[in-house]
């Protein structure tokens, strides 16, 4: 089966075929199976490899083996009775005694086990049993194992090299060996699965995959197990997947029965699971894994792996340490040199086997995994075992943050659904990859179907085989989808087309495989790609080079059938041309190829031959166009070029050809057989370009190249003559040499005409170009277009270059034109114009337009070029769109007012023929204008003011609105919207109408109405009913203003009544009757008022009355009852009349008033029929006796009583009179006084006047009002927060809140944290409503009274706002708010937990070495209480930068201290920053910046003549002198160079530094020199300097 493995490799290589365009499907036929095989074959078939075999089940239970073999091709065959249940091919892949004879496990009916082998040799098929197991036997087998079962089902799970695993009773796991001969079948291990009882009896379906046994349960649950062990690795949820779906989708998932079949694929990556419903789902088991950790049951520590060292190794030795590093916990190299690292980094990228660098699989803790590549159940521990999981943990993530940039991120569960409309009798998945799954399914009477269903974009591609077909299951790694169809084995390949498959098959198989199935499956030759041919050129395959050359003889012979002139007829010359272009690469191959291989004297059989091809075919493609073709046209003639070129090139490698390749190393003369050249003697005489010339103008080329190759010059190569030659002919160009330029162009071959053309298009030489452009337009050679381009072009040059010297020549090309794809050439000359400045002379460079150029510019940007150098009085004869665009990129403010000033005039064809500018439009404005934002609105707010918008604008009314906004809103004098119109034939007015409408803007609405004195009869919009009725209380308004236009009309006040009434009444119409039933009498009553007739005519009964007005007179009655008087006064009486009480008192209205209590008060009116017998009978006031008495409360006023006034200052004094004169304890009556105000101000916190007057006492009696006023803006923010967010009264909140704050003041601890929390939540709530960034200073501001309050309270500082910090990964805030409020180290390194992996990293590393302070920061009266020494000990202890700077700036002598401190905490930027105080003396600084800046031991000697302390010590010259010969002695001169540059950058001492680097260092001599010089020029410029102040000074002094 040659092509059938030549297949396989195709349809694998190149990456993965399953993600390739779903739409293609290829089938293809291997090995041809006889008609009779095929008929006594069962429903599906089992195929072995290496050799080549076929089992198949028939439905009677016989067992059908089929050889294919190479010469039985299913002609061998075999019946084996049985009847049987099941078989299972020997899986011989990697087997260490690869055998021709393959071997086959069958079940039989009566669970007995039979192995038969198979003699394929020679086309036939015996079978031979081996060897044979009864029930019984295996029955005690599993006894002998202390397993009590009785033998109830049977299935084989592997067949590997004589061993086999078998699953008894779908709870017992039998893993037995086969002998080689006559001797008793051995058990390896056997075990009982750890399965849950209930799930014992519901398994359905199971799968061996790479060591794990997979356990599908009609439960809905997968168990996971390992072989080796029997250890119960993971289990799965079904159930999940509904959950998930509904989450993902937002809906309920598609129901899903029970499921039938379980698929794993190789990698351990997909599960499809087959439900019974036809549907299937697909599972990513390592996102399913990390989803839900929980289920992965099996999770092995690296710390309980024996660690041994490598044996014959000592313990101590580093390679030990390095093995055993490797199962540590933590990564860790012992070794930490470079080298090493290197060696790490490359070992690493090499083990690209790992897959560490994604992520660990999800069964990385199987010590038993077998590699995908293997086929047996051999133990090993995984590479990634090894794997320390500090690094898996960090993969772990990386790899969870790429699926969440992926399209489809964290989906773990994939459903696929079969069409209702064909219901398959049985879905059975046939294999999965990580990104495929292939499916079998058969449909009643259309037989079965292959389905591919992608993974990845969920798409499903399906191919119909027919009823006649058997799938084929297949072992192996890769997805092949094998069919046994009519006429054989075939193999079905989906992404890929017939020319597709076929080259790969060239590239990685071989050209006869290729003609093999070509001829099988009756496919005509296709067109080779070329890199097979460069595969096969690399492997010396002279066939697959043969088989190339011959399907590209197709490409000028389509058809064999028709002959070669008739193809000729009718295929087109350009196609031709098109199809020789298409062949260059493969011929520049063929060429390469034999020039590489002609040198090498081993290749050189192997050279002639390809030799011999590429010529023939070559000599062939010309014979033929030749014979058939009577004369070529231009196309035809550029296609035999190109063939003769390379034969021409081709004929230098033949064997008898004189010539050799001028770089190849001849041992025999150059000159032997070369013919000598008649014009040699004349030619000698001339120089190489004399000698081309002559040679070109008396067609001579082959004697010059023979000429040259003589004297090995290069000019014997076609090309180097052809450019020299086409140099010649420029040179002639610029003398105006025509006629002998197109003589050398015409002998050379080319095109004169087109050659010209070429040229004076591409030159940059103006003299040239103007010269072939005169010539060119007598001969009439320029197009329309390309004249109007020459003049466009003459135009630019004469405005831009103005008197520019037209005989120069540039220098930038002498001798070359420029080519089409010399743009590096055309870059040089555009950088020439863009780096132009207009301060420079502009004839100092000479500017050129390439003519090229110009034919690709458009008319706009031809008038854009001009537009700049043109003047006003032209700008009507360009393009608006130009000229708009223009003046709108140079914000010409002034034309363009002009231009717009014009515009609005453009009414009539008599002001068109005035203007002076070009007609201007909205389209031109919209599209076109280049400005600024700034200046776009200002023109369109100019245009607007005119009634001019653009179309944009108004169809998006709210934009329409915010440009109306922009020029004086939608309410002035004349709105500029007369021509408005919308979509809805609607003007402006109805549309803001509306738009007022949908955004409840009523006050809006009602001035805009009032403003333009809208009203039904100027706007019938107003009277839209769905408006009114959608809108209430815009019927109302529109009511109301017509009862306002007319007063006199009652029918309009009962209009808007009606309308009133509707907007209480929403749900039913508004009339009188629905007012009088909902309660509204009153109302009900004073509508009728107005009403036509009035209101007796409102209780009258008639027919032809309006129903909104008509009453019913009953319940008008029954309505009336409490108002007795009113309902006499309607419906009067047949009795005698009397005088009825009022209806109604003011004491009846007033007695639900608690204040006023009618029965009690008001007892002396004789109107109050409410008042009871003990009322008071006269009016009382607070100076009866009797009240004084009863009630009068006598209290003495104390500070208290003016603090809950707000009266301060009377408090204190108060105070100061009645009690602190009087007290014996000053100190302690004061401290409790404040006590007491303090609680005042807590209690009353809501009152601002209250609050004021307890802080200002404080402050009056010498406290510190600190406190009071952090508590009263704390509860006021939780006071706001609580009220916000919660629906109780404002009064309970408050009262709430002020009983937190007395037990606050008692200290209580609990009602102190209780009201952090309501703090910190009042503050985030603060943030938001404010809009403030949640991380930002301001909100760290606002975290500031958290912080205070905490500290005021001896509470542990507030975390919530560096944990959000933390959370956001925002460092930066993290540390200015923790070192602003002075956090404890501990508390801020416990919230580093929660940054990133990263910054946590960089933060650890940061606050490492990080001082420990106290928990909260000390208050000035503690730093004040300190005494001078703790003071002095603190100092001492500063190693904070921050606070050495604080202290800095309290020290007398600042920058000496700074010096001090730089020395003492070696810092050499406090010398620096010491530098930069006044009075600082710089040498001092540099002594100091020097001696922090080395190592301590050339400090150390540098500082050895010092005999007092560094502290006390003055630094000064004598001290810089002994550090710069200490610094010089240990070449440390770049520490010198480098803190003159701080402290002294203009001392000339800098330049003898320099000088001595360069001499000692670089051996730079001469720029030591220079140095030195410069050296003396400035000792010699500062000695002038100090003599003219000296001589400066004496003066002074003389005239003093």
């Amino acid at each position: 089966m040659a092509a059938e493995e030549g297949v396989a490799s195709a349809a694998s290589a190149g990456g993965s075929w399953g993600t390739a365009a779903m739409g293609r499907v290829l089938p293809m036929l291997l090995v041809p199976v006889p008609a009779e095989a095929m008929g006594q074959l069962g429903s599906r078939a089992q195929l072995r490899t290496q050799p080549e075999a076929l089992g198949s089940l028939t439905a009677a239970g016989s067992l059908q083996v089929l050889s294919l073999t190479p010469g039985s091709r299913g002609g061998g065959r075999c019946c084996l009775e049985g009847p049987f249940w099941h078989f299972l091919w020997e899986d011989s892949r990697n087997s260490s005694t690869p055998t021709e004879k393959p071997k086959l496990l069958a079940l039989g009916e009566n669970y007995e086990l039979l192995i038969y082998e198979f003699n394929l040799k020679d086309g036939r098929c015996d079978a031979t049993i081996l060897y044979s197991c009864s029930r019984e036997a295996l029955q005690k087998l599993i006894d002998d194992q202390d397993i009590s079962i009785s033998l109830l089902s049977l299935r084989i799970l592997s067949f590997h090299n004589n061993t086999s695993l078998l699953f008894i009773n779908k709870c017992v796991i039998l893993h037995i060996i086969f002998p080689e001969r006559d001797a008793a079948i051995r058990v390896l291990n056997c075990f009982t699965l750890p399965l849950p009882a209930q799930a014992v009896d519901m398994i359905i379906d199971t799968q061996l995959c790479r060591g794990i046994l997979f356990v599908l349960s009609s439960l809905g649950w997968i168990y996971i197990f390992d072989v080796v062990d029997g250890t119960y690795v993971a289990h799965v949820d079904l159930a999940l997947h509904k959950e998930d779906m509904c989450n993902e989708q937002q809906q309920e998932p598609a129901k899903i029965s029970s499921f039938t079949s379980l698929k794993v694929s190789q990698d351990l990556d997909v599960a499809v699971i087959v439900s019974s419903s036809n549907s299937a789902v697909a599972l990513n088991l390592n996102l399913y894994f990390r989803q839900h950790p929980g289920h992965l049951l099996c999770e092995r520590i690296l710390e309980d792996l024996p660690i041994q060292g490598p044996k014959g190794v000592d313990e101590d030795d580093p390679v030990n340490s390095a093995y055993n590093m490797k199962l540590a916990k933590f990564s860790f190299q012992i070794d930490r040199s470079w080298k090493a690292q290197l060696s790490s980094l490359n070992e690493t990228i090499k083990n690209s086997k790992l897959e560490v660098s994604c992520c660990a699989p999800w069964f990385q803790d199987i010590l038993h995994l077998e590699s995908p590549e293997s086929g047996n159940h051999s133990t090993s521990v995984q590479s990634w075992a090894f794997i320390p999981q500090d690094i898996m943990h960090g993969q772990y993530n990386v790899l969870q943050k790429d699926h969440a940039k992926t399209s489809d991120p964290g989906r773990s569960w994939k459903i696929m659904h079969i069409s209702e409309q064909e219901e398959p009798i049985e879905l059975k998945c046939v294999s999965v990859t990580g990104f495929t799954a292939l499916f079998t399914w058969e449909v009643e009477r259309m037989g079965y179907t292959i389905t591919l269903w992608d993974l990845e974009t969920q798409g499903m591609q399906c191919f119909s085989l027919g009823t006649k077909c058997i799938p084929v299951d297949s072992s192996g790694d890769q997805q092949l989808c094998f069919v046994l169809t009519e006429n054989g084995l075939s193999l079905i390949l989906f992404g890929l087309t017939q020319e597709e498959f076929l080259n790969r098959l060239m590239i990685h198989g071989s050209a006869s495989t290729v003609d093999t199935l070509c001829h099988l499956n009756g496919w005509g030759r296709c067109s080779i790609p070329i890199h097979a041919l460069e595969a096969g050129i690399e492997n010396r395959q002279l066939d697959t080079v043969n088989f190339f050359l011959k399907s590209k003889e197709n490409l000028f012979n389509p058809s064999s059938k028709s002959s070669v002139s008739d193809q000729f007829d009718h295929l087109s010359s350009h196609l031709y041309l098109r199809n020789v272009e298409e062949l260059i690469p493969a011929l520049d191959l063929l060429c390469s190829a034999i020039r590489e291989s002609y040198s090498e004297p081993q290749s050189k059989h192997f050279s002639e031959q390809l030799l011999n091809l590429t010529l023939s075919f070559l000599n062939n493609q010309i014979k033929e166009l030749f014979i058939h073709t009577e004369e070529l046209d231009e196309h035809l003639q550029k296609g035999v070029n190109i063939l003769t070129s390379y034969i021409n090139e081709l004929r230098t490698f033949m064997i008898k050809f004189p010539w050799k390749l001028t770089d190849a190393i001849d041992e025999y003369d150059v000159h032997e057989n070369v013919p000598k050249v008649k014009e040699s003697n004349i030619w000698k005489k001339l120089s190489f370009e004399e000698v081309i010339a002559s040679a070109i103008l008396n067609n001579k080329i082959p004697e010059a190249q023979t000429f040259f190759r003589i004297d090995s010059h290069s000019a014997q190569k076609l090309e180097e003559l052809i450019g020299i030659g086409l140099n010649l002919v420029f040179d002639n160009l610029k003398k105006n040499n025509i006629k002998e330029a197109s003589e050398l162009l015409k002998n050379m071959g080319f095109d004169v005409k087109g050659q010209l053309l070429k040229i004076c298009f591409y030159t940059t030489n103006k003299n040239i170009r103007d010269f072939l452009v005169e010539i060119l337009k007598e001969k009439n050679y320029f197009s329309e277009k390309e004249k109007r381009t020459i003049d466009f072009v003459h135009q630019v040059e004469k405005l831009y270059l103005g008197h520019f010297q037209e005989n120069m020549q540039i220098q930038s090309f002498p001798r070359y034109w420029i080519k089409e794809q010399d743009f590096f050439k055309h870059k040089s000359v555009l950088d020439s114009f863009l780096k132009y400045d207009c301060k420079d002379e502009f004839n100092k460079q000479d500017h050129r337009i390439v003519l090229n150029w110009a034919l690709w510019w458009d008319q706009l940007t031809q008038e854009s070029i001009l537009l700049p150098r043109i003047s006003p009085e032209e700008y009507k004869s360009y393009s608006p769109e130009a000229l708009w665009r223009y003046l709108t990129a140079r914000h010409d403010w002034l034309n363009i007012i002009l231009w717009i000033g014009e515009f609005q005039t453009q009414h009539s064809y008599a002001s068109l023929q005035q203007n002076k500018w070009p007609l201007l439009t909205v389209d031109v404005i919209n599209q076109n204008t280049s400005c600024n934002n700034y200046m776009r609105n200002e023109i369109l707010d100019k245009l607007a003011r005119n009634g001019v918008f653009l179309a944009s604008e108004l169809e998006d009314f709210e934009c329409f609105l915010l440009r109306l906004s922009r020029i004086g809103g939608v309410i002035q004098d004349t709105l500029p919207v007369q021509n408005y119109k919308t979509k809805e034939g609607w003007d402006f007015h109805s549309q803001f109408i509306l738009y007022c409408l949908e955004h409840s803007l009523q006050h809006l609405l009602y001035v805009y109405l009032d403003c333009y004195k809208l009203s039904p009869e100027n706007c019938p919009f107003l009277e839209k009913k769905e408006l009114h009725e959608a809108h209430p209380w815009f019927e109302f308004l529109v009511q109301c203003r017509q009862v306002a236009s007319n007063l006199t009309d009652p029918k309009l006040i009962f209009q808007a009544s009606l309308a009133n009434a509707q907007i209480l009444i929403p749900t039913n119409q508004a009339s009188v009757s629905s007012m009088l039933l909902e309660g509204h009498t009153l109302l009900a009553l004073a509508t009728t008022m107005y009403s036509p007739g009035g209101v007796s005519q409102v209780v009258q009964n008639e027919e032809n009355e309006n129903c909104l007005k008509k009453v019913d007179p009953q319940l008008l009655k029954m309505a009336l009852t409490p108002y007795p008087k009113l309902k006499t006064a309607l419906f009067p009486q047949c009795t005698p009349p009397s005088v009825l009480p009022s209806d109604i008192t003011i004491y009846h209205l007033i007695q639900s008033l608690s204040p006023f209590d009618p029965s009690r008060l008001f007892g002396w009116q004789s109107a109050n029929t409410l008042a009871i017998g003990d009322a008071w009978s006269h009016l009382p006031h607070f100076s009866s006796p009797d009240l004084v008495n009863k009630y009068a409360i006598v209290e003495r006023l104390n500070f208290a009583y003016y603090l809950h006034n707000g009266r301060p200052s009377f408090a204190f004094g108060t105070f100061l009179v009645q009690e602190l004169i009087k007290s014996k304890t000053p100190k302690q009556l004061i401290q409790q006084v404040g006590n007491e105000a303090y609680v005042i101000g807590l209690s009353s916190f809501h009152i601002p006047s209250i609050g004021a007057a307890c802080v200002c006492f404080l402050e009056l009696l010498g406290l510190d009002s600190l406190k009071l006023r952090v508590d009263m803006k704390v509860a006021n923010i939780i006071l706001s927060y609580k009220c916000r967010n919660e629906d109780a009264q404002y009064s309970f909140i408050r009262e709430s809140v002020a009983e937190k704050l007395s037990k606050l003041a008692d200290g209580e601890k609990t009602t102190t944290e209780e009201l952090l929390v309501l703090l910190e939540e009042g503050t985030w709530n603060s943030i938001q409503q404010q809009e403030i960034k949640r991380l930002s200073s301001e909100s760290s501001s606002q975290w500031a009274l958290v912080v205070q309050f905490c500290r005021l309270h001896n509470m542990k500082l507030s975390i919530s706002y560096l944990r959000e910090c933390a959370k956001a990964n925002d460092w930066l805030q993290f540390i200015i708010h923790s070192q602003l409020h002075n956090y404890h180290p501990a508390e801020v390194k416990s919230l580093i937990q929660y940054f990133s992996p990263v910054i946590q990293d960089h933060l650890r590393l940061a606050f490492e070495n990080l001082p420990s302070v106290p928990t909260s920061k000390m208050d000035s009266d503690q730093v004040c209480n300190k005494c001078p020494q703790e003071l002095q000990g603190s100092k001492q202890e500063m190693t904070d930068l921050f606070e050495i700077l604080l202290q800095c700036s309290e020290e007398p002598d600042s920058w000496h201290w700074l010096l001090v401190e730089a020395v003492k905490q070696q810092a050499p930027i406090l010398s620096v920053l010491a530098s930069c105080l006044q009075g600082a003396s710089a040498i001092s600084c540099l002594c100091v910046w020097i001696i922090t800046s080395v190592e301590d031991n050339v400090a150390t000697e540098a500082m050895g003549h010092i005999q007092d302390s560094t502290e006390d010590h003055t630094w000064n010259l004598e001290d810089l002198s002994v550090i710069w010969r200490t610094l010089l002695t240990r070449q440390k001169s770049k520490t010198l160079i480098r803190g003159f540059q701080l402290f002294f950058k203009d001392s000339p001492l800098l330049l003898v530094m320099e000088m001595y680097e360069l001499c000692m260092f670089f051996r730079n001599y001469k720029e030591a020199e220079a140095k030195l010089l410069e050296f003396q020029k400035s000792l010699e410029t500062s000695r002038v300097n100090y003599e003219t102040i000296v001589t400066e000074n004496q003066i002074l002094v003389f005239q003093k």
